[in-house]
């Protein structure tokens, strides 16, 4: 594995998530996702923020965790690691 800054990648994106208190680096992003359901093509937004795989474990941001990104709690939905695991994408739902 190359080694990579992550936090610096991250820095300039930063929403300012926090877990009991800890704070940690989260890009939010929000995409749209269409789905088809009978026929019927339905449109959602869902919200998920872009974390550094190891720090998630660290602070234990697994399902069913409440978060804070930018002021705003949400709970875990799931947490998978994309590309080459360094960085993960936390599916989450506002509370």
């Amino acid at each position: 594995m190359i080694d990579e800054d992550l936090a610096g990648f991250l820095e300039d994106f930063d929403d300012g998530g926090e877990i009991d208190g800890q704070p940690f680096l989260a890009v939010s992003e929000m995409p749209d996702e269409i789905r088809a359901l009978a026929g019927i093509n339905s449109q959602s937004t869902y919200h998920e923020i872009l974390i550094i795989t190891a720090v998630a474990k660290q602070l234990g941001i697994t399902p069913n965790r409440n978060v804070r990104v930018r002021g705003i709690d949400y709970r875990v939905r799931d947490v998978r690691k994309i590309d080459d695991g360094a960085l993960s994408l936390a599916s989450l739902t506002e509370l």
